[in-house]
C-alpha cells in the first residue's frame, strides 16, 4: 500500500508548480488534444484533488492519468524543478488502492520468452503477435555468470538483462558483452537480478517496484558497477538503486572508448538515430549517445523526431493507449520513409518494438538495431555490415 508518506511528499511536490504553462509547448499528449487535462499542469491539478480526497476516481480523471507519458519533457522545462513523475506514480497508487488504473505486470521471463517464441513460431495475428515478430530474434539471451575479458579485467561490471529486453534483443546483450570484453571490463549477470521495477511503479504499485529493487540491491552487490540496455530500466535504477552506480550503457561505452578506443569499419549505409525520451529527458545522454556513434568512421546519422519527444511507445502504451501511440509514431514513420535509411538505432527496447512494428506495417524496409548491435558487428567486420 501507498503510504500516507508517499502522497504527502507527492502534495508538498505539487506545490511547487506555479501553473505557468511553460511546459505546454513540450509536452506531447497536450500537443495531440489540446486539453488542460491532458497538460502537466492540469494532470498536477488533478493529482492534488484525488490525494487530497476532494475528487473521487472516476473514468475521466483515470483516462487522463493514464495517459501521461511520462516522458519527463516537462521536467527539462521547468523553471520550477517540479518532480512531476513523482506526482503521477503517487496518483496512480492511489488510483490502483481504489480498484482501478491499468496494469500490465512483467511476467516471468522464461514464460516471456516462451510465448514469444510461440508467437513467432506460429505467426499469430494482432498487435502481440506483431510486436513478437518486429524484431529478429537470432540469439538466445546470456546465461547468468561471469564472462572475462581476454586480459586482466580493469573492472567488475553487472549486466541487467531486462525482462523485455532479453526475450525481444537478446543479441543486443551479448553484443554488450562483446564490447564491455573488448574495453577490458569483466561482465556479471546474477542469476537472481529481476525487473528493474519502472514497469510496476509507473502503473501504481509501488511495492512490487521497491521489492524488485530490493532482489536487484542484493543481486548486484559486490561489483564496480552496473548497466543497462533499455534506457527505461537505467533511469529507473538511476534513482532508485544509486549506491550500485547503475548507468545506461551508452554513456558507459561512450566514456570507456574514449580512454581505450577500439577500431571499428564503416557502416554500409546511413542510418536514422531515435534517442529515447528516457535517455534525453531522464538521464540527460543524447551528446554521449552521438559520442558513441562518433567512433564508427565516415557515418551518415540523421537523428530521427524531436530532442527529447516520445514516439508513442511509453512502456505499455504501445498496448493500452494504442491509438495515442500510433498518433504519436506517425511523424517518424513520415520522416523515415524520407529518409529511407538502412539501419534505425535506438536505446530503448520499448521504442525499439514500437518503431519497428510500424516501419512493417508501412512498408518501410529498415533494419532496427540496438547501437551496441552495430557497434559490434563492427568491431572486426572488415566488409561492414
Amino acid at each position: 500500500m501507498h503510504s500516507l508518506t508517499d502522497h504527502q511528499t507527492a502534495l508538498a511536490e505539487a506545490d511547487h508548480c506555479v501553473k505557468c504553462g511553460l511546459c505546454l509547448p513540450y509536452c506531447p499528449t497536450y500537443g495531440l488534444y489540446a486539453d488542460e487535462g491532458e497538460s502537466p499542469r492540469g494532470r498536477i491539478a488533478l493529482a492534488e484533488a484525488l490525494l487530497r480526497g476532494q475528487l473521487a476516481p472516476d473514468d475521466a480523471l483515470e483516462g487522463h492519468l493514464d495517459r501521461c507519458l511520462l516522458c519527463r519533457a516537462c521536467e527539462v522545462h521547468c523553471p520550477s524543478g517540479v518532480r512531476y513523475t513523482a506526482i503521477l506514480d503517487s496518483a496512480r497508487a492511489r488510483l490502483r488502492e481504489s480498484g482501478g488504473g491499468t496494469t500490465i505486470s512483467a511476467p516471468d521471463s522464461p514464460l516471456m520468452t516462451m510465448a514469444a517464441r510461440l508467437a513467432r513460431t506460429l505467426h499469430l495475428p494482432g498487435l502481440r503477435g506483431r510486436l513478437a515478430r518486429a524484431l529478429p530474434v537470432e540469439d538466445k539471451a546470456p546465461a547468468p555468470g561471469s564472462y572475462p575479458p581476454a586480459g586482466p579485467p580493469r573492472g567488475r561490471i553487472g549486466l541487467l538483462l531486462g525482462c523485455v529486453t532479453r526475450t525481444q534483443q537478446p543479441g543486443a546483450l551479448q553484443a554488450a558483452i562483446r564490447l564491455l570484453n573488448a574495453l577490458g571490463y569483466e561482465v556479471v549477470i546474477p542469476d537472481a537480478q529481476e525487473c528493474c521495477g519502472a514497469l510496476a511503479a509507473h502503473q501504481g504499485d509501488p511495492d512490487t517496484a521497491q521489492r524488485q529493487v530490493e532482489a536487484n540491491r542484493s543481486a548486484f552487490a559486490g561489483l564496480d558497477g552496473m548497466v543497462s540496455l533499455a534506457s527505461g530500466c537505467s533511469l529507473h535504477l538511476a534513482e532508485n538503486l544509486p549506491e550500485r552506480s547503475p548507468e545506461d550503457i551508452t554513456p558507459f561505452l561512450a566514456r570507456g572508448l574514449q580512454a581505450h578506443p577500439l577500431a571499428f569499419s564503416r557502416p554500409q549505409g546511413p542510418m536514422a538515430l531515435h534517442v529515447p525520451c528516457t535517455l534525453a529527458n531522464g538521464l540527460g545522454a543524447t551528446n554521449p549517445l552521438l559520442e558513441l556513434l562518433g567512433h564508427l568512421p565516415e557515418t551518415e546519422i540523421h537523428t530521427l523526431g524531436q530532442p527529447g519527444g516520445c514516439c508513442g511507445a511509453a512502456g505499455t502504451h504501445l498496448l493500452t493507449q494504442r491509438e495515442q501511440a500510433v498518433r504519436l509514431r506517425q511523424p517518424l514513420m513520415e520522416q523515415l520513409e524520407e529518409l529511407k535509411p538502412r539501419y534505425l538505432l535506438t536505446a530503448n527496447i520499448g521504442c525499439a518494438l514500437h518503431l519497428a512494428e510500424g516501419a512493417i506495417s508501412e512498408g518501410i524496409e529498415v533494419e532496427v538495431l540496438h547501437p551496441v548491435e552495430l557497434l559490434s558487428h563492427l568491431i572486426d567486420s572488415p566488409g561492414g555490415i
